[in-house]
């Protein structure tokens, strides 16, 4: 094989150049269109190194501001436990385990500014508790009992909802998990999950839970206090925790009490414990009354009484 060290004059430009193929090099034509294929393969590499660093993971994305295209909006209590500023980023699959609560609080803002939501395989569920966090049941559908194809319906719902909340019934294979999260990821839609998920961006997580308003035997649960801790990918990686009530300040105050409903004071002080309702008082026991005469003469003898004989005359 003869290859030129070095090209010193210019091409023969009247020889029709073709893409180097691997084949043997003879001329300076081969070197030139060697030459060439390294160049385009270089370019192609740096092309694809500047895409690399444009286009990088979507859980690293640092979004700078809220962006209502691209995020969607959550209550304060539970804004900074997110990767994202503002809320949840369009598109993301998030775990809420331990509590129904949970799951109301993180959709109840974007439901307030009239997102959609469904909820798959939560027989269990009740609408009315939705209520109470201010979602619009409108707004809500619940598919309790998807049966087998439960993946199918929940990707027929992401192709046209905000939300979509799933109780997968077993434990998600890892294809059917990354599926159902790129067409979320495509169709902009957050994908929740009330059971683990892999590979989920954010999960959240009801660790401890405490419930105030009973006293001595008695009363009515007026409140319950809760700490979520979150972890995720990415920006995500490191453990968060905060303490919040269920529903949170932002939306009790917004919402207000329920017809029926005994209004609850938000919790402050983590420490600081409802006041107990006080105990009811023993029962009195009342004085036994005195018989009546004529109830007694008019009534008769009690039944079995024995009468005295009358004595023969």
């Amino acid at each position: 094989m003869s290859v030129a060290a070095r090209i010193d004059g210019p091409v023969d430009d009247d020889r029709p150049r073709r893409a180097w193929t691997g084949r043997r090099i003879d001329s300076k034509a081969d070197v030139a269109r060697v030459l060439a294929a390294v160049g385009e393969a270089g370019q192609r590499r740096e092309r694809t190194s500047t895409l690399n660093r444009v286009v990088d993971r979507a859980a690293d994305v640092a979004l700078t501001q809220p962006d209502a295209a691209r995020v969607m909006p959550v209550v304060p209590e539970l804004a900074g436990l997110l990767p994202w500023p503002g809320g949840i980023r369009r598109g993301a699959t998030l775990s809420a385990l331990g509590s129904a609560s949970l799951l109301f609080t993180l959709v109840a803002e974007a439901m307030t500014q009239g997102a959609w939501t469904a909820v798959v395989g939560m027989p269990g569920l009740s609408a009315l508790p939705a209520q109470e966090y201010g979602i619009d049941l409108e707004r809500m559908i619940m598919v309790p009992h998807p049966g087998e194809q439960w993946a199918a319906v929940v990707a027929a719902l992401v192709d046209g909802l905000d939300v979509v909340a799933v109780a997968a019934p077993a434990e998600v294979p890892a294809a059917t998990a990354r599926s159902l999260m790129a067409r979320a990821r495509q169709r902009r839609c957050v994908l929740i999950s009330t059971r683990a998920w892999p590979g989920c961006d954010v999960s959240l997580e009801v660790v401890q839970r405490r419930w105030f308003g009973l006293g001595q035997g008695r009363g009515r649960l007026r409140l319950q206090e809760a700490t979520v801790e979150a972890a995720g990918r990415g920006r995500a990686e490191r453990p968060r925790r905060v303490s919040t009530t269920l529903p949170p300040p932002s939306i009790a105050q917004r919402v207000g009490p329920l017809p029926g409903q005994i209004p609850g004071l938000p919790i402050t002080d983590p420490d600081r414990v409802f006041p107990s309702t006080p105990a009811a008082p023993a029962p009195r026991l009342l004085p036994k009354p005195e018989p009546d005469a004529w109830e007694q003469f008019f009534a008769g003898p009690p039944p079995g009484a024995r009468l005295p004989r009358e004595r023969a005359g």
